[in-house]
């Protein structure tokens, strides 16, 4: 759910933003919108692996052992989507462009 809110500030941007708001609307939702993709890819990935249940109950998942090169992936992938989120250089460059061409009631 948190996602949809990409839709409304990207339109909300490229439409009363400044002069380069179609660039930084575009920025905007590839870069959250990738990083949930790499974010959904993962929680799936440790929902669905090694049972015939799918399930999401942490002190089930604690419990299951994982083969080290898909732990490395499922790390790889949460880096990503974490470091688009948090502010980690280069995955955070949407941020400045963003909030510089919104306008302020954006």
């Amino acid at each position: 759910m948190w996602e949809l809110e990409l839709i409304p500030v990207y339109l909300l941007l490229s439409v009363w933003g400044g002069k380069k708001r179609l660039y930084s609307a575009t920025k905007f939702i590839l870069y959250t919108a990738g990083g949930s993709v790499f974010l959904l890819i993962g929680v799936l990935g440790i929902g669905l692996y090694g049972s015939n249940e799918p399930t999401l109950n942490l002190e089930t998942l604690v419990n299951r052992s994982y083969p080290v090169a898909l732990e490395i992936i499922f790390y790889i992938g949460f880096f990503i989507a974490f470091a688009v989120k948090l502010p980690i250089i280069p995955f955070h460059t949407w941020l400045p462009d963003t909030h510089g061409e919104a306008h302020y009631s954006t």
